[in-house]
């Protein structure tokens, strides 16, 4: 049983002593995920024979409908994703990313030109592909392929001085 200066990592298992002047650590050192009650549970075995309780006060009941409605949204999900020929991890929460749509650069964008490469790496006109996250919805902008294959064509014809 760890000390009251001691704790365990609930993700990598990893024994965590805090200095007792500084107090708890809110993050484990070792896999940087949260140490508080969020998305933690808790279990009660006070017999080796006896079931695990799970401490489920906090938890919401679904109805079966709401359970439902989740598994269609998973699969269909799963079957965009299926036929979508590049999905990025999302840097949030790690689920691949659904390709929502294409977004022209702006009138804003001044490109720059550096001076070894004599002309700008992306045109005025680029074009983004942005991406969904289906778990957390965060959305991510990726270069499109045409102008990916243009930026890399600039480049190589760049010669090292």
């Amino acid at each position: 049983m760890p000390k009251n200066d001691e704790q365990l990592c609930p993700w990598c298992q990893t024994e965590i002593v805090w200095d007792p002047e500084i107090g708890p650590e809110e993050a484990c050192p070792h896999c940087f995920n949260d140490l508080g009650d969020y998305r933690s549970i808790n279990l009660t075995v006070t017999d080796p024979d006896q079931a695990i309780a799970f401490d489920d006060d906090d938890d919401e009941e679904y109805e079966d409908d709401e359970i439902d409605l989740m598994d269609e949204y998973e699969e269909a999900v799963q079957h965009v994703l299926d036929h979508q020929e590049e999905a990025p991890e999302c840097p949030s929460c790690r689920s691949f990313m659904l390709l929502a749509g294409t977004q022209n650069a702006d009138a804003s964008f001044v490109p720059y030109v550096h001076e070894m490469v004599k002309e700008p790496l992306l045109a005025a006109s680029f074009k983004a592909q942005v991406y969904v996250c289906p778990s957390c919805f965060y959305i991510e902008r990726q270069l499109s392929e045409p102008d990916r294959l243009a930026m890399i064509e600039r480049l190589k014809q760049v010669k090292p001085s």
